[in-house]
């Protein structure tokens, strides 16, 4: 088993991080869409689902954001639900997730990590870190109206596919620092 497989089975093995990966990858999901305008306020209290438009979910209105197939209604709250953005958020804070709870676990459980090296856990997380405001800060930036939003706005398409590189990368980087860690506590030393 690779070391990649063996630190996911460890994260969802247990129930804090299990329930870190959940309660992040949710949170990250919601914010990311509120930011990028697919939720908003503006609802009238009530509970509606309206899915008409199907055909244009692969259709493109910017790099990576796609067009809505409905809109949910949900008490005050409106979602313009594109199932493409949402599947693209669930998995930046899915795996913004992985690399927090991968961090935790690092540094509090001595079975997964049995050095607990702390530079290990913290090159690991600075990808996670980083990668997790990639997204969003843009938008933030916009939404703040400062003046370095034109700047940014070259650099958007690019923030999404190097945010998911960058936690993928975390990722491999904590478990096979928890690996080296593990052999080198074993006697291993390879």
């Amino acid at each position: 088993m690779s070391a990649l497989a063996r630190l996911l089975a460890a994260l969802l093995s247990r129930p804090v991080t299990l329930a870190m990966m959940a309660a992040t990858t949710v949170g990250y999901a919601l914010l990311f869409l509120w930011l990028s305008g697919d939720i908003a306020g503006g609802g009238r209290g009530g509970v509606q689902l309206s899915l008409t438009a199907w055909q244009r979910m692969f259709e493109s209105r910017g790099p990576l954001r796609f067009e809505p197939v409905g809109l949910v209604e949900l008490g005050p709250w409106v979602w313009t639900l594109s199932p493409l953005d949402t599947l693209i958020a669930l998995g930046l804070g899915l795996l913004l997730g992985g690399n927090l709870a991968g961090l935790w676990l690092a540094r509090r459980e001595p079975a997964a990590c049995p050095r607990r090296a702390p530079h290990v856990a913290g090159l690991a997380a600075l990808p996670a870190l980083l990668a997790g405001g990639a997204c969003c800060a843009p938008l933030v930036v916009v939404w703040l109206g400062l003046p370095i939003a034109g700047g940014l706005a070259v650099l958007a398409p690019w923030l999404i596919p190097l945010a998911y590189l960058a936690l993928v990368l975390g990722l491999v980087r904590l478990a096979a620092g928890c690996e080296q860690q593990g052999q080198a506590g074993r006697g291993g030393g390879r």
